[in-house]
């Protein structure tokens, strides 16, 4: 999602949330074959096994509003709406993410402390958001 902001000119690797088969890390058929996929793509561009990360995945809410990015046959990719990817790096909470929170909260003209929370709110429960130390991060920033 950072991507279409153009402040980075790469990242680590690829957060995803499949649509399909929410739990990665069952066994079955298709999630192997998904694994072997990516496998595959790390040995052929030479990429850490790890470049698709699903960890979000497990503690990602139910994204309602996405946009297609891209369609082929047998791949859709869709993004979430830019609120949502602030919200989920202000619950995350890491330094790492400092410029790309900054940038959203200037894409999304979010300038005080209640409007971060007010957004937050949108995706989060407050259990959820004590677990993750919101309120360290909104007072940090803020």
């Amino acid at each position: 999602m950072m991507y279409f902001f153009g402040n980075r000119p790469s990242t680590k690797d690829v957060d995803i949330v499949p649509l399909t088969f929410p739990d990665t890390m069952n066994a079955d058929k298709e999630t192997k074959a998904f694994r072997s996929a990516v496998n595959a793509v790390a040995k052929t561009y030479h990429l850490h096994r790890d470049w698709m990360n699903d960890v979000a995945a497990s503690f990602t809410p139910e994204i309602k509003e996405v946009v297609i990015w891209r369609e082929y046959s047998n791949l859709h990719i869709f993004v979430p709406e830019a609120q949502c990817v602030l919200a989920l790096k202000l619950l995350a909470g890491r330094s790492k993410d400092a410029d790309d929170i900054a940038t959203l909260c200037k894409h999304l003209h979010i300038e005080t402390r209640e409007q971060a929370q007010a957004l937050v709110d949108k995706y989060a429960d407050k259990a959820w958001q004590q677990e993750c130390v919101l309120e360290e991060t909104l007072d940090a920033l803020f």
